[in-house]
């Protein structure tokens, strides 16, 4: 049996293709597609019935593929041998079939099917002939050869039903492509190259969409161009396709800088991690005959510095501190590469093994690169293995190192190309007044001032704003102490981060300077100095939290986004600006799930692949635990703390940070409780405030030894002391609830106690209406003290007391 398999969202001519095969071989048959084109589905949809569909694979048959040959991604087991038809030049050896350079894969099938003298139905002309007409775009793409015009002439003589082929290759776009073009086009650009009109288009979407080539092709940018790229990011995928005039523009040199390949009229390739954006700087810089950095060999260190495995920790750690290294390769006494020592672990061991060697302590097992390796092969290494360097070895001797800080100036140098995209903001009347200040501000002093970060974002998204955050391309600190003086409030300059802070009356303000951090070596302290608004942005979180707003009088309220930040506030997701950001700054994992929580958005494909590989490296437990404290506090002071900690048990967040903590299905219904006790109480009691996060986090270390985690998260006093009290006392509290009969007894046992911690009792729904009952009406209870006139001190009291508990049992009964 001969079993035909298509490509994830195979086009109409891989589905004709199939077809033929379907003609030329009785005992073929097609294992049922999972996803198709849009046209390929509503071909395959109106004649289903004409094919011979397969729901599985059986145990042992012959692999057959049309319009592809990637073997390799089709190793299953049970193959005994392999056909392919294809029109892609390049193919592996000892397959079946024929795979030559016509203009449609279906055109190769319609040749044998001649040659053998196939007889087929007008119905079956049809279907092979839309494979073809579509393909060659009826005839007219480049790549079209004659061969593909007397397979057409063939199928018309056979009865090919033009009406149909209308009916199913319209030229005008869909209202849902139209659609697909609005919600993915992130960029569209036009150069002009040696004579040549080049067209360069960037899509991006979180989903496959089979149809985005056949989209572009319908374009009237593309008609008169003499090539055209298409970049497509889907998740942690981008696609890259070019298309050119036969004998004018040869596409696949272009594509053979990425790793790709094809005709030199139509070639493409796959990037992992790779963004569109960036993608599309490189590309338009190599269709301008510059040089950008794609190899390793472009950004490694060379000659590169390494340690020998006979030296001493000592030793070694001097050679470090010299060169402000913060680790090397290590080499053995014939220079092979044997190892990587970091400055960390020496400097663990220098005191108890000073005189012992390198090799003692580096590591072993460790990943290297080639020259001819990509800059993102490096990337992927840094962000899935948490590698700090990687040495980088030709002809198995060490020719150079990279290092994180290499990939990321080169990230930012392959942002500064990007364009922004503009539009109008209309700012909220309160911020409006404050903003055209520091413009005004700015514009005397000869710099230029925006409003950036998450007060862009809550403005965008209607939001109230509470803190304000200008920067400055000039001197921030300068703009502050003027402004400052302006509306007569003090300034709290910080000259060491170039930053100033003050308050207006409920607005919190914060000035700062655009700045970059440059490196003179690898390992070295960073060089702080001015930079552009664009490196400024680069190095934040997230791409909702990367815009900035002009305040200047000539641009006043002009959005400046570089990385799509809009598009991802509408498609309402959290994305990463490059595939490092949770390496360099694991905290950003906690800060992505605060957000994603708060506004009820979606991690991007990318993004989430990247914490997953943060988090499986546990890179939370090598952060700051000061700032991840600080972070997990912000988000137990979220409105939709529940929320947030939904998305901290998906990805098993806390387990990194608490020390014995595990989730449960009891815990889980505790916080749920505790949110019915919290949305009461706020009803019930909207004058009093308290801080409910706090509730939530005793919950969650109940389990655990909660006291040291409180400390290091500076916790206020009654937290700590109503962690302490619950886990100590609350066990008991709870029997005497249980047991109580009367309303006294339910007062004397809440007695003394404080109000959070009736609010956890409360989690414990038998209990509520006595918790209930006291809070709203056993605690509020007085008694007219002129009937002890005579009593005095104790007596007063205990009378007074006694009272209060006959008047309870009288008044009250508990349900």
């Amino acid at each position: 049996m001969k079993v035909i398999i298509l490509e994830e969202g195979a086009d109409l001519d891989a589905l004709s293709c199939a077809y033929g095969v379907l003609l030329l071989y009785q005992d073929a048959y097609l294992l049922k597609p999972s996803l198709l084109s849009r046209r390929a589905s509503e071909v395959f949809k109106r004649f289903k019935e004409r094919f011979r569909i397969l729901e599985e694979l059986p145990q042992e048959f012959d692999l057959v593929l049309v319009d592809a040959h990637h073997v390799e991604e089709y190793k299953l087991p049970g193959v005994k041998e392999i056909y392919i038809f294809d029109h892609h030049p390049k193919a592996p050896k000892g397959f079946k079939g024929k795979v030559d350079e016509v203009g449609s894969a279906t055109t190769l099938v319609v040749e044998e099917l001649q040659r053998l003298n196939v007889d087929i139905s007008p119905e079956d002309a049809t279907l092979l002939a839309l494979g073809i007409y579509e393909d060659t775009g009826s005839l007219t793409y480049e790549g079209t050869t004659e061969r593909d015009a007397l397979a057409l002439a063939w199928l018309l003589k056979k009865g090919a039903n033009l009406r149909t082929i209308r009916e199913f290759l319209r030229e005008s776009l869909s209202k849902e492509e139209i659609d697909f073009l609005s919600k993915s086009l992130v960029a569209l650009e036009k150069l002009f190259i040696d004579g040549s009109k080049v067209v360069v288009f960037v899509l991006r979407s979180e989903e496959y969409n089979p149809d985005f080539l056949q989209v572009a092709y319908r374009l009237e940018d593309v008609k008169d161009a003499d090539a055209f790229f298409v970049i497509v990011s889907v998740g942690s995928k981008t696609y890259l396709f070019g298309r050119g005039l036969k004998g004018r523009f040869d596409t696949s040199k272009i594509l053979e800088a990425f790793g790709g390949g094809g005709h030199s009229f139509a070639s493409a390739v796959k990037l992992e991690n790779v963004s569109a954006e960036r993608l599309k700087t490189l590309l338009v810089q190599l269709l301008k005959g510059e040089n950008p950095a794609i190899r390793v060999r472009d950004v490694m260190n060379y000659p590169p510095f390494a340690l020998r495995e006979d030296m001493t920790v000592e030793e070694a750690l001097i050679s470090l501190a010299e060169r402000n290294f913060a680790g090397a390769p290590v080499l053995d006494q014939e220079g092979r590469l044997v190892g990587v020592v970091y400055k960390k672990v020496l400097l663990k061991v220098a005191k108890l093994f000073p005189s012992k060697q390198v090799k003692d302590f580096m590591q072993t097992q460790f990943h290297t690169l080639s020259p001819e390796d990509f800059v993102w092969d490096a990337e992927a290494i840094l962000s899935t293995y948490g590698e700090k360097l990687i040495p980088v070895v030709e002809d198995q001797k060490l020719v150079g190192v990279i290092t994180r800080l290499d990939l990321m100036q080169t990230l930012i140098k392959q942002t500064e190309p990007l364009k922004p995209s503009h539009r109008k903001v209309q700012l909220p009347k309160e911020v409006e007044e404050l903003a055209r200040v520091v413009g005004k501000i700015c514009q005397e002093l000869g710099f230029k001032g925006y409003l950036v970060g998450g007060v862009v974002r809550d403005i965008l998204m209607g939001r109230r704003i509470w803190d304000l955050d200008f920067v400055v391309e000039g001197d921030g600190i300068k703009v502050a102490e003027r402004f400052a003086q302006h509306y007569r409030v003090n300034v709290h300059p910080f000259p060491e981060f170039g930053t100033a802070h003050l308050k207006v009356g409920d607005f919190k303000i914060e000035f700062a300077t655009t700045r970059r951090e440059t490196y003179p070596h690898p390992g070295a302290y960073p060089v702080v100095e001015p930079a552009s608004l664009k490196e400024d942005l680069f190095r934040r979180d997230f791409t909702i939290n990367a815009m900035a707003i002009s305040v200047m009088e000539e641009d006043f309220g002009t959005l400046i986004d570089y990385f799509g930040g809009l598009r991802d506030l509408k498609d309402k997701l959290i994305r990463i600006l490059h595939p490092l950001s949770f390496v360099e700054d694991p905290v950003r994992i906690l800060r992505a799930l605060r957000f994603a929580g708060r506004f009820d958005f979606k991690l991007s494909k990318s993004t989430e692949k990247a914490m997953l590989n943060a988090l499986s490296m546990h890179l939370l437990k090598q952060a700051s635990r000061g700032r991840l404290l600080k972070e997990l506090t912000l988000a137990f002071r979220e409105e939709k703390l529940l929320d947030i900690l939904k998305l901290y048990r998906q990805y098993k967040v806390l387990e990194e940070l608490i020390d014995g903590f595990q989730w449960s299905q009891d815990l889980e219904l505790k916080l749920e409780k505790l949110k019915e006790v919290v949305s009461w109480h706020k009803i019930e009691f909207p004058d009093k405030k308290l801080e409910y996060g706090w509730l939530y986090l005793v919950i969650l270390l109940e389990k655990v030894k909660g006291e040291e985690f409180l400390r290091d998260m500076s916790a206020p006093a009654w937290v700590r002391e109503l962690y302490r009290t619950y886990k100590e006392q609350a066990k008991e509290v709870i029997r005497k609830l249980h047991q109580a009969k009367k309303p006294s007894e339910v007062y004397l046992t809440l007695k003394g106690f404080s109000e959070p911690f009736y609010l956890l009792l409360a989690i414990e729904e038998s209990l509520r209406p006595k918790i209930v009952l006291y809070m709203e009406k056993l605690s509020k209870l007085k008694v007219d003290v002129s009937r002890f006139s005579g009593l005095k001190g104790k007596e007063l009291g205990k009378a007074i007391e006694n009272e209060k508990l006959r008047l309870m049992d009288e008044t009250f009964t508990l349900t």
